[in-house]
C-alpha cells in the first residue's frame, strides 16, 4: 500500500476557492459597516445593557433626563428593548417634541417636569448645547468644546417633582433607573428613596472632573448608591478633555 504521509495533499476545487474568498470579503464588509454607524463605545453599552436587561428581566426603564430622545432611541434601536419606558424632561419645548412623538410610542410616557429632592418650582439653567443643561452652574473645565457648549444661554423656572412621588404603585423591581442630570442625580435620590432601594439596576453619571458648581465627585456618587445595596457593574467613558484625560463615565450598577 502507498505511504499516506507522503501523499500529496489536493487543494480544493478553484470555484470552493473562489467562494471562501468571497464569503470571506463579504463578512468584512458587512462587519465594517455595522461598526461605522454607532460609535465603538455606544455598541459596547448596548450589548452589556442586553445582557444586564436579559439577566434582570427588566421590563421598564426610567428615563431621568430625557433631552431630545436620544436615550429612547438608543434603547429602541441599539439595545432592542421593546418594554415600557418613562422619561422625565423639564424643558418645555424638548417635552413637547417627545409627547408628540411618544404618540407613535404607546409604551413611552415624558413626564413634562424635573426631578429633585421635594416638590415645587427652580431655576433651570438651558445651555448653548442643551445636553449641558443643569439645576447647577457651569464651571470652566473640560475641553475647549465642552466649556464652549456647557455656557447659559437662558434660565427658565421649571416645575419639579420626587421620584417617588411620579413613580408610587409601580412595581419596580425589574425596572432599569437612568439618571442623567448633570450633576444633580443625588439630589433626585433624596426623593427617589423608595424608587431607588426597589429597581433591579441604574445608571448614573460619574464625574472625575467637576463641569458644574457643587457636584459630587465619583467616589461621593458611587458611595450614595452602594448604601442602597447597589454596586459597580461596569464603566463607560462618556467624555475627555483636550488632554485625553477621563473627565465623566457612564456608572452600571446591579443590586
Amino acid at each position: 500500500m502507498p505511504d499516506t504521509a507522503t501523499r500529496p495533499v489536493r487543494s480544493a476545487p478553484r470555484s470552493h476557492r473562489t467562494m471562501r474568498r468571497t464569503l470571506t470579503r463579504l463578512a468584512h464588509a458587512v462587519a465594517q459597516r455595522a461598526l461605522a454607524g454607532p460609535r465603538l463605545a455606544e455598541l459596547a453599552l448596548a450589548l452589556r445593557l442586553r445582557q444586564l436587561f436579559a439577566r434582570h428581566g427588566i421590563d421598564t426603564v426610567i428615563d431621568v433626563g430625557a433631552n431630545r430622545g436620544q436615550y429612547r432611541d438608543f434603547l429602541r434601536d441599539r439595545v432592542g428593548f421593546d418594554g415600557s419606558i418613562v422619561s422625565f424632561e423639564p424643558v418645555p419645548e424638548l417635552a413637547a417634541a417627545l409627547a408628540a412623538r411618544a404618540v407613535r410610542d404607546p409604551l413611552w410616557t415624558v413626564h413634562p417636569c424635573a426631578l429633585g429632592a421635594e416638590p415645587g418650582t427652580m431655576e433651570f439653567n438651558v445651555m448653548e448645547e442643551s445636553v449641558f443643561s443643569s439645576f447647577r452652574a457651569p464651571v470652566p473645565a473640560g475641553s475647549d468644546d465642552q466649556q464652549r457648549m456647557n455656557t447659559v444661554a437662558r434660565t427658565l423656572a421649571v416645575p419639579v417633582d420626587t421620584l417617588d412621588a411620579r413613580l408610587a404603585g409601580l412595581d419596580l423591581r425589574r425596572a432599569y433607573l437612568k439618571l442623567d442630570t448633570q450633576g444633580f442625580d443625588l439630589e433626585v435620590l433624596k426623593g427617589g428613596n423608595r424608587a431607588v432601594s426597589a429597581v433591579a439596576a441604574l445608571q448614573t453619571e460619574v464625574s472625575f472632573v467637576a463641569l458644574y458648581d457643587g457636584m459630587p465627585g465619583y467616589a461621593e456618587a458611587i458611595a450614595a448608591f452602594e448604601a442602597f445595596g447597589l454596586r459597580v457593574a461596569d464603566l463607560f467613558l462618556v467624555s475627555t478633555d483636550d488632554a485625553g484625560r477621563a473627565i465623566e463615565f457612564d456608572c452600571l450598577m446591579v443590586r
